[in-house]
Formats: structure tokens, sequence, C-alpha cells
């Protein structure tokens, strides 16, 4: 009994080994620099995804805090490190304990989607209002190379404000959707308790980015700057590793997942 349980905890460190390796990779093969935050964008969510749903919360949040930290560190960007790993870590946690919540009481999904769309929604709310005081009693903070002047500036807000509504609009309904949807289908390809699970943990990274940006350049409006494209970080982490899930769920792998 004692070999066995052995057995099972050198696989799972093991392959907590491997998907941070493929989170590190990952989130290092396509960088594309953040304008304003000195950050970037990656593909990096897709792997901590899939750590999840094989490792489970515990060992997937280790995969995808240090995977993520240690690709900053590799590519020149230690100075988002400590912040990574615990944006990451904690993205990997709430993605578990929400799937789990799910599977043991399937009321959970329209709870937690509702609260989800409610919070995002008052998020986006005070980003616009902190955007917008910012640009009436300090514009000159939000000028760079990238926005040289105040005609350029009025352009470049309404721009960003536009993509934040539209966001604030999708993704709760999006979520509601989903909710609904859980009534009618009791089977998917893609469980819809994973959906929320990583909707949750791609916001919450969203949310997560933008506060520790604003606390290390001191201008929680720049910040917000960065929101759009940590959005299409999450989407497109999303769908890859839905689209991986689905496929890895109909082979043999299936037995690896610790959601499936």
């Amino acid at each position: 009994m004692e070999n066995t349980a052995n057995l099972v905890n050198t696989k799972k460190i093991i392959m907590t080994g491997l998907m941070m390796a493929l989170v590190t990779v990952s989130t290092m093969v396509l960088m594309v620099p953040v304008p304003f935050t000195n950050g970037y964008i990656h593909l990096g969510d897709s792997m901590i995804f899939l750590s999840v749903l094989i490792l489970g919360w515990r060992y997937g949040a280790v995969a995808a805090g240090v995977g993520s930290a240690l690709a900053d560190l590799f590519v020149g960007y230690a100075n988002w490190a400590p912040w990574t790993l615990c944006i990451k870590g904690l993205m990997a946690l709430m993605m578990g304990l929400a799937i789990e919540k799910c599977i043991k009481n399937r009321r959970n999904i329209i709870l937690l989607s509702l609260v989800t769309a409610g919070a995002w929604a008052v998020f986006n709310l005070a980003i616009n209002y902190i955007i917008d005081y910012q640009a009436k009693n300090n514009a000159a903070a939000l000028l760079s190379d990238d926005v040289p002047d105040m005609t350029a500036l009025g352009t470049f807000l309404g721009e960003v404000q536009s993509q934040l509504m539209l966001v604030a609009l999708l993704i709760p309904v999006f979520l509601i959707i989903i909710a609904i949807y859980i009534r009618k289908k009791e089977h998917m390809v893609i469980p819809v308790y994973q959906i929320l699970g990583m909707t949750l943990a791609g916001l919450w990274m969203v949310f997560g980015y933008y506060i520790a940006a604003g606390l290390m350049y001191g201008n929680f409006a720049v910040a917000a700057f960065s929101i759009p494209w940590n959005m299409v970080q999450f989407i497109v982490g999303f769908l890859i590793a839905a689209l991986v899930t689905a496929a890895l769920l109909k082979t043999p792998a299936k037995k690896f997942f610790a959601y499936s």
C-alpha cells in the first residue's frame, strides 16, 4: 500500500515537472511586448489551464506559478517574476477549486457564473472611472512615446474605453449563457465547469496584473491600458487549452486528467 502511494506521488511530481516546463516554454515561445507597462503577452496560459486539468489545483498551482516565474527570469523580466509567481499560482488554484465546487454541486455553476460576471462588470466600471479621473486631473501622466500629445491621447483613451466596454459586455454574457446552457445539457466535449473554471482564472489573471502594474508604476490609469492585451492572452490561451483538452479526452490520455 505504501509503495503504491509512493508511486502515485512520484508520478505526480514527474508530471508537475513536465507541466512546469511546458508552461515555461509556451510562455517564452511567442512574446508580444505590451506598451506602457513594459510587460508582454504570451501563450503560457494555455498550458496553465491544461496543468490544472491534469494535475488538480495543488500541483497545478506549483506548475503554473513556478513555470511562469521562470519564464520571466529567463527572458529578462525579473521585476515581474514575484508578481507572476503569485498571480499565476492563484490563477491555477482558483480554477481548480472552482471546478471542484461545481463538480460537487451543479448549482454552484450558476452561482459562480453570476458572481464572476457581476464582479467583472464592477471592475470594468471602476477602471473607466479611474481613466476618466486621471485624464481630467493629470492627463500629462498618460502621455508616452506611443501617445505624444493631448489629441492622440483623446483618440487613444476612446479606443481603450471602447475595448474595455466590449470586454465588459461580452464576458458576463458569455458566463450567463454558460449558466443557462447547463440546464439543457448534461454533457459536453468540454464540461461547462471546466469552461467556467478557465474563465474565472483568466479574469483573475487580468485583474492581478492590473493591480501589479498599478503598484509597480504608481499609476493605475496607465496600468489599465494593458487590460485589453491581457484579455487577448486569456482568450487565446482558453481556446488553445479547450482544443487540446477536447482532443486528449478522446484518447487514452484521459486517464491522466484530475478533472475529466
